[in-house]
């Protein structure tokens, strides 16, 4: 596997049949389910603070169009980027029983320049999307060239460090080595993958390093993937860096559960993850924001 992000390969990610499976995740019950809408909502949530009426919007990287149906829906003029033409064509079916509305679905990389003049947009959304991009600081600098000044980026991502994860011996020790180390890209949640990808197998004795990676135990978790690219490592931080050299400014920060991998039908977990999520809200304990499965941060030019 390659050190780097191929874009064929994304697009070939993405393109892959079982990618499109948006719908069975944001009607199902289980984790998945309550990550994606708990997300959605909470853009949706923030999106409404704007009062803005009719505002011409931008999205990179739209996924199945969910998010993109809400904001079509409220009357919002919506142009969505998305490198799978799958799920371009899956967007279009979605969207156009909403009649009367202004809307445009794009197969295209977000990853090249923008299409689109100076100061064209009100607000710009990228959700999950910046750990498969090449390069982030060339797209943050696209996305504050066609936003109108004093206009919102709303940037939600994936927490690479969510507390979950803490939890799981080899997730923690793969996770604490790649923030400490400043690794650019994720590596599976197993020692193997550790001693193999990283820089690390540089320091060990070759007979050492084959041992160690020929047993079970540094073999478990183990995803030998059938695709050419990594995804890049993204917390909270690395979001706060790249809005500063772009010249945004952070207007407010926020993050969406849950913070445990359950799902509806688990009450008591369940209701953990809700009294964790509000005690977040509670200045005191707004690191948990950090810690998170999402966070949600809106950006202004």
């Amino acid at each position: 596997m390659k050190n780097n992000i191929e874009q064929k390969e994304i697009k070939r990610w993405w393109d892959a049949k079982r990618q499109l499976r948006w719908d069975k995740i944001y009607k199902g019950n289980d984790y998945a389910a309550l990550k994606v809408n708990n997300r959605m909502n909470k853009i949706l949530f923030h999106f409404d603070k704007i009062k803005k009426n009719k505002m011409k919007i931008l999205e990179l990287g739209f996924g199945g169009g969910q998010l993109a149906y809400n904001l079509i829906k409220k009357g919002h003029n919506y142009t969505g980027l998305d490198v799978s033409k799958n799920l371009v064509k899956s967007a279009r079916v979605r969207c156009r029983k909403l009649k009367n509305k202004k809307f445009s679905f794009i197969c295209r990389s977000i990853d090249k320049k923008l299409n689109f003049p100076k100061n064209h947009f009100d607000v710009v959304i990228v959700c999950g999307v910046m750990q498969y991009v090449t390069a982030p600081k060339f797209i943050f600098n696209e996305i504050f060239r066609v936003l109108k000044k004093d206009s919102f980026f709303i940037c939600a991502q994936t927490n690479f460090l969510v507390l979950r994860n803490f939890f799981k011996v080899r997730s923690f020790i793969n996770r604490l080595y790649c923030v400490l180390a400043n690794e650019k890209y994720e590596i599976s949640n197993s020692f193997r993958s550790l001693m193999l990808e990283t820089k690390i197998k540089n320091l060990i004795n070759e007979n050492l390093k084959r041992k160690i990676i020929n047993s079970s135990f540094c073999n478990k978790d183990y995803i030998d993937v059938n695709f050419n690219f990594k995804k890049r490592i993204i917390y909270q931080k690395k979001i706060f860096d790249l809005a500063k050299k772009s010249g945004f400014k952070v207007y407010k920060t926020d993050s969406s559960g849950p913070f445990f991998k359950v799902g509806y039908n688990n009450s008591f977990a369940f209701n953990l993850n809700k009294f964790l999520e509000i005690l977040s809200e509670n200045f005191l304990f707004s690191f948990l924001n950090k810690l998170n499965n999402s966070f949600i941060l809106l950006l202004r030019k």
